[in-house]
């Protein structure tokens, strides 16, 4: 008899457990200062590391990161904040200037 309390108990929590939890969402950032495929690596790389990102691809011809993610454990404003900590630009989010000072010659925006 405990066994089957015990069953119907984790059977309760498993489903309450599993309706809480959120499908993910994908956003596509603009990051207009991405140049090459070393970009591309390095902000994908980057990404993979930060807690609630399930995917991230970059399009460096085309100039944005399409991200997937857990709206529950992060959200739009720090997935920028963690493009802009490589050293590129997200959208409204200007690149950190010691990260954009420490990205190879080919990853800066061209001089003008």
């Amino acid at each position: 008899m405990k066994n089957f309390l015990f069953l119907i108990i984790f059977c309760l929590a498993s489903q309450s457990n599993f309706a809480q939890q959120k499908k993910p969402v994908t956003v596509k950032i603009m990051t207009p200062t991405v140049q090459c495929e070393m970009c591309k690596e390095r902000i994908e790389d980057y990404l993979s590391t930060e807690e609630g990102i399930l995917k991230s691809v970059v399009n460096f011809k085309q100039k944005y990161v399409t991200v997937t993610y857990l709206a529950d454990r992060t959200n739009l404003e720090n997935i920028k904040a963690a493009i802009a900590n490589t050293g590129y630009d997200a959208e409204d989010v200007k690149a950190a200037p010691d990260a954009y000072n420490k990205l190879p010659k080919c990853c800066k925006k061209p001089a003008k």
